[in-house]
């Protein structure tokens, strides 16, 4: 992925709740590459990532971020965001 991206990788089904948030969160910063990865469906982030039993937001392919709510995706997008005015 290019850079900035934020990775939303969903491995478990209580987090399925913040794909639409994800996902509207990316109209609103079309700086940010976004990808969203559902366990059992998508492999692309393994060979990255590993195998993964709980949800993972990743920010520029290196900040990892397990507390996952509406608040954290929010600052992991606005962070990505801030990172395109630096490159």
């Amino acid at each position: 992925m290019k850079h900035p991206c934020i990775e939303f990788i969903i491995a478990c089904s209580c987090c399925q709740i913040y794909n639409e948030f994800v996902k509207e969160l990316a109209k609103d910063y079309p700086n940010v590459e976004t990808k969203i990865y559902v366990a059992g469906e998508d492999f692309d982030y393994i060979p990255k990532y590993g195998a993964l039993s709980s949800t993972i937001l990743v920010i520029n392919e290196k900040e990892k971020i397990t507390d996952i709510s509406k608040t954290t995706i929010r600052a992991a997008f606005e962070k990505a965001n801030e990172s395109a005015k630096v490159e």
